[in-house]
């Protein structure tokens, strides 16, 4: 009994909770509000709704970036190293709501520097040149590594679509000559790379503009890249300065620059033919071949010494003319398809082609091209063939010996010396061998003495 009188005390109370819970229940059963709330309280997929909202704000936010401003800020970034570096030194932090919630990220390099708004801001503007003059203007004393970076890199890219599409104009004058104006805020930053590539731009831009193309070369540092010095090249080529031109090839293929990237450059389209510039490309095609005239100058110098001097004892003419270089003597050799010997390469190196008495010798210029001395050998070694004399067409003329039967010849291939190459004097229909060149200017000299010592 007393345990039911208990169980039906607490009867009630369970009865009144339950009580009291019902009426809330029941007063919203006729709203629209209520059936939700038993939804809510079976499912529960309400904050599972509510979860994307986050992820809405994400998308927001990364709308939010320019996004103009991003593929030119790539182009920029890409061939920026340097300011990718200095991107990497400022810590910077990119989230949903601030950089201090759970979202919060670290930026990239590449992001940050694409959030780099000055270069952005002035190739967008629409008068850039205009904003990039109120930028530099902007500067005070040297610039910094970042305003270099900004203010060399917005002109190398406003210059890159002119140089590809067309060259020259007021607009690409007005560019380079504010850069230049500028120029000495960039301190030692004026040898870097972005300093490089604007020089390398300019130059692919600047069109016919001789006096600016000189302004730029002076700027290049000693340590310049490949492609600004083929850029040099290329300005000069299109300028019409021969010399300059051939200067800065030189110079690029010295730097690495290939021969068959002038070949097929359209730059270089009007010297396609002209033998210098051909002379240039081919000595850097073949690899140099080792020549050593060093020991063959003594011998040379005393015997050209001893008849220079006999020839001037008895009042007869002398013409020695400039030596040249030892490469110069090797591109004439094989435009020709020759081989000198070494003693001959050595009197090129002291005198270049000389007329001594009635005797004239081949300078490098007269075995590449056809010089009225060298047609006069070309025709004589044809008579010689014609007439039977077989093997003299593949001797090498050195020297007329004073009529026009009458030459100096080196037999390459030695045929007419009995398979020993060397020195061959034609004296009429007489062959004398010779030793070496020494031994010719020797018996020049002897012939002298005789001549005018029995006269």
């Amino acid at each position: 009994m007393a345990r039911a009188n208990k169980a039906a005390k607490a009867r009630p109370t369970a009865k009144a909770a339950r009580g009291k819970a019902a009426p809330t229940k029941v007063k919203a059963r006729p709203t629209t509000k209520a059936a939700p709330g038993k939804v809510k309280a079976k499912a529960k997929p309400a904050p599972k709704a509510k979860k994307p909202k986050p992820k809405a704000k994400s998308r927001a936010s990364a709308r939010a970036t320019p996004a103009k401003a991003a593929p030119r800020k790539r182009a920029f970034v890409d061939t920026s190293p340097e300011l990718a570096a200095a991107s990497d030194a400022v810590p910077e932090t990119i989230g949903v709501e601030s950089s201090s919630g759970p979202s919060a990220r670290s930026l990239t390099a590449r992001e940050r520097a694409m959030r780099s708004l000055p270069v952005v801001e002035i190739l967008d503007d629409p008068h850039p040149i205009g904003a990039l003059r109120r930028f530099l203007d902007s500067v005070k004393g040297e610039a910094t590594q970042q305003q270099s970076q900004i203010a060399l890199g917005s002109a190398q890219l406003l210059l890159l679509p002119i140089a590809r599409e067309h060259r020259g104009g007021n607009e690409v004058k007005e560019l380079v000559d504010l850069v230049l104006d500028h120029w000495l805020y960039f301190g030692e930053r004026r040898k870097g790379f972005h300093a490089q590539e604007f020089l390398r731009n300019a130059l692919a831009a600047i069109g016919i503009d001789r006096e600016r193309i000189a302004k730029l070369e002076d700027l290049i540092p000693t340590n310049a890249t490949p492609e600004l010095l083929f850029n040099l090249a290329s300005a000069h080529a299109v300028a019409r300065d021969k010399v300059a031109m051939l200067r800065a090839v030189e110079r690029a293929l010295e730097a690495g620059v290939s021969p068959s990237q002038f070949r097929r450059d359209s730059d270089f389209a009007v010297y396609a033919k002209d033998p210098d510039l051909s002379a240039l490309l081919s000595r850097a095609e073949i690899p140099p071949i080792p020549v050593d005239v060093e020991p063959y100058l003594p011998a040379v110098r005393s015997a050209l010494d001893s008849l220079v001097g006999t020839l001037r004892e008895y009042g007869e003419s002398i013409e020695l003319r400039p030596p040249v270089r030892l490469d110069a003597i090797l591109d004439a050799e094989r435009a020709r398809g020759i081989s000198l010997p070494h003693d001959y390469r050595a009197l090129l190196t002291i005198t270049n082609g000389m007329a001594l008495w009635d005797h004239t010798f081949f300078g490098a210029g007269d075995f590449r091209e056809p010089t009225p001395l060298a047609m006069r050998a070309q025709h004589y070694l044809e008579t010689m063939a014609e007439a039977g004399r077989s093997g003299i067409e593949d001797c090498v003329p050195l020297a007329n010996w004073g009529r026009p039967t009458d030459w100096l010849l080196y037999d390459l291939r030695g045929r007419l010396r009995g398979h020993e190459p060397g020195y061959l004097l034609m004296l009429g229909g007489d062959e004398h061998q010779l030793s070496d060149l020494a031994a010719a200017l020797y018996q020049l000299e002897d012939i002298a003495r005789e001549t005018f010592g029995t006269n």
